[in-house]
C-alpha cells in the first residue's frame, strides 16, 4: 500500500507579507515601549535627590547627566565658585569671632551678621547657582536673567568683603590692617586668611561672570532679547486673565 504525503496548504505570498508587517509593527511598538519605560525610569532617577551627601540628600544635582557637554566645564567652574563662597563665609565668621573674643566688640551686631552668613549659604545656591544650572540644562533665557541679577549682586558683595569695609563684619583688607594697628596679631592673621579667601572668591566670580555673559552673548542672548521674552511671557500670562474679565463684565 503506497503512503500518500499530504502537503500543508500553501499560504499565499500576500498573507506572508501581511504577517511580516504585523510582526515588524509589534516589534517597533515593543521597542518604543522599552524606550518610554527607559525615559520614565531615567526621570524617576533624576527626581531622586543625591546632593550634597548620599546619607543626607536634599536635591538632585548631576552636571554630567543634566548639563550639555559643551557647557559642563563652565558649570563646574560655577560649582567651584559657590563652594569657595561658602568656604569664605565660614572663614570670615571665624575671623569675626576671633575679633570678638579678643575684646574688640565694636562694629555691627555679629549675631545679625552671623544670621546673614548662614542665610548666604542657601541663598547663593538658590538665587544664582541653581538658576544658571537650570538655564544651561533647559536653555531658558529667563533663568539666565535671574542669574545675571543675583550674581551681579554677589560680585558686589564679595568685593566689599575682600576690601573689609568698616561696619560690614568683613574680614578683608581694612579689617586686617586695623587688627594689626591695635596689636591683635592672632585676629589679624585670621582676617588675613579671610581676605585671601574673599579675594580669590571675588576674582573667580568676576571672571566667571564675564565668561558666562560671553557664552550667552555668542548665542544671541542679550538684555534686549531677555526683555522681549519677559514681555511675551507677561502678555501670554495676562491675556487669558484679561479675556475672562471682559467676558465676566459683559
Amino acid at each position: 500500500m503506497e503512503t500518500v504525503n499530504i502537503a500543508p496548504p500553501a499560504v499565499p505570498a500576500r498573507d506572508l507579507t501581511e504577517r511580516e508587517l504585523a510582526l515588524r509593527e509589534r516589534e517597533e511598538q515593543l521597542k518604543r515601549r522599552e524606550l518610554e519605560l527607559g525615559m520614565v525610569e531615567k526621570e524617576i532617577k533624576a527626581l531622586k535627590p543625591n546632593w550634597p551627601f548620599e546619607w543626607y540628600p536634599i536635591e538632585y544635582h548631576d552636571i554630567e547627566e543634566e548639563i550639555p557637554p559643551g557647557k559642563q566645564v563652565m558649570m563646574r567652574r560655577l560649582y567651584m565658585n559657590v563652594l569657595l563662597t561658602w568656604a569664605a563665609l565660614v572663614i570670615n565668621w571665624i575671623a569675626m569671632l576671633g575679633i570678638w573674643f579678643s575684646g574688640d566688640q565694636s562694629g555691627p551686631s555679629y549675631t545679625l551678621w552671623g544670621t546673614l552668613y548662614l542665610l548666604g549659604i542657601p541663598g547663593s545656591w538658590k538665587f544664582w547657582y541653581r538658576p544658571i544650572y537650570f538655564a544651561y540644562r533647559d536653555k531658558t533665557t529667563l533663568r539666565y536673567f535671574c542669574f545675571v541679577l543675583s550674581f551681579g549682586m554677589h560680585c558686589f558683595f564679595v568685593v566689599v568683603m575682600a576690601l573689609g569695609l568698616p561696619n560690614c563684619a568683613a574680614g578683608g583688607l581694612m579689617t586686617m590692617i586695623q587688627q594689626f594697628a591695635v596689636g591683635n596679631p592672632k585676629s589679624a592673621f585670621c582676617t588675613f586668611i579671610a581676605m585671601v579667601a574673599w579675594t580669590a572668591t571675588a576674582m573667580l566670580s568676576i571672571l566667571n561672570f564675564k565668561k558666562v555673559q560671553n557664552e550667552w552673548g555668542k548665542e544671541g542672548v542679550d538684555m534686549t532679547s531677555i526683555t522681549q521674552q519677559l514681555r511675551n511671557e507677561v502678555r501670554d500670562t495676562l491675556a487669558p486673565v484679561a479675556a475672562d474679565v471682559v467676558r465676566g463684565s459683559m
